[in-house]
């Protein structure tokens, strides 16, 4: 399990573009593309190699007004999602 003091970063080959609120992602060498969600393209925003896991989620709970059990267990999970597909180290 990923530790909330892990600072990630995003794959360089990722591509990615904001609209209307959803990030869609891609990876050319994977020949894949993932839309996120609002909540998923915050914290995909957020990774940029200096902030703590933890700073993402406090982030995600002060946006969206979730409970921070909740929040944490999602992020953690969609993090593991990410790193599962490559997008993120």
């Amino acid at each position: 399990m990923i530790e909330l003091g892990a600072v990630l970063t995003k794959n360089p080959n990722a591509a990615y573009r904001v609209y209307d609120g959803q990030a869609t992602v891609v990876l050319p060498e994977r020949s894949e593309v993932h839309v996120l969600n609002p909540i998923g393209t915050t914290v995909w925003d957020r990774i940029d190699g200096r902030r703590t896991l933890a700073q993402i989620l406090d982030a995600v709970v002060e946006e969206y007004e979730v409970a921070p059990d909740e929040a944490r267990r999602d992020v953690l999970a969609f993090v593991a999602e990410l790193r599962e597909h490559g997008m993120v180290t």
